[in-house]
């Protein structure tokens, strides 16, 4: 089942593209890229329109990877939160699945083949979201401020 975009998810869409496109550094690749499109020589305007179409989705939906800044070959994921607690309640919520699939019989099966493999993947997952340096934070600021410690 197919969902249209309507006018305004698109415009989002392409406000956020730009915005994220302003942000980020011309790669090698990127120039490469545009210069080899742009010298391509389309015989019909179809297969411009089809490079032209292209052009445009990829514009609208290659926005979840953004390149890690000091390695090329990397890439990050962004995860979207409310804030510290909400991103508490995700790491508990994390751990709590990896917990009770530990205390499960471990058969593989069709769709999880390897299923320790993947609780040890999620498990690394969830110690890379814990943000230590903001709680190191936290605790500085509990010792500044009078009246904060614990009674």
């Amino acid at each position: 089942m197919a969902h249209e975009i309507s006018k305004s998810e698109q415009n989002i869409i392409s406000k956020e593209y730009r915005k994220y496109n302003e942000n980020q550094k011309p790669s090698k690749e990127t120039t490469i890229v545009k210069e080899s499109t742009s010298q391509v020589e389309c015989p019909g305007s179809e297969e411009k329109d089809i490079l032209n179409k292209i052009s445009e989705l990829a514009k609208e939906h290659f926005h979840t990877i953004k390149r890690y800044p000091s390695k090329k070959e990397l890439y990050t994921v962004n995860l979207i939160t409310d804030g510290y607690l909400e991103t508490s309640f995700m790491i508990s919520s994390l751990l709590k699945v990896c917990i009770t699939a530990l205390e499960a019989e471990h058969t593989s099966n069709n769709v999880v083949p390897e299923p320790e493999q993947n609780i040890r993947e999620v498990l690394g997952y969830v110690l890379n979201m814990i943000p230590y340096e903001e709680m190191e934070f936290l605790d500085k600021i509990r010792h500044i401020l009078p009246g904060s410690e614990p009674k």
